[in-house]
């Protein structure tokens, strides 16, 4: 039982932190904190530019957390 609640223990820790650095990674681009990445923000990764069409799925000129999340550097 100890070994189930440790191993739960330390599968949650891991998701936080994987969590945690994908927000951390998305807050670095979302410049002005408003919780979206516009064109201009994501100037700061050339990579991130080149792709920022095909990542906006609703082509609205922002790209929202979930969003982002597809984006694989």
């Amino acid at each position: 039982m100890k070994s189930l609640v440790a191993s739960l223990g330390v599968t949650f820790l891991s998701f936080l932190s994987v969590s945690a650095q994908a927000s951390s990674e998305f807050d670095k681009y979302d410049i002005d904190r408003d919780g979206l990445i516009t064109l201009i923000e994501s100037k700061i990764n050339p990579y991130l530019m080149a792709r920022f069409k095909d990542l906006d799925s609703d082509q609205d000129g922002r790209l929202t957390k979930s969003e982002f999340d597809n984006f694989k550097n």
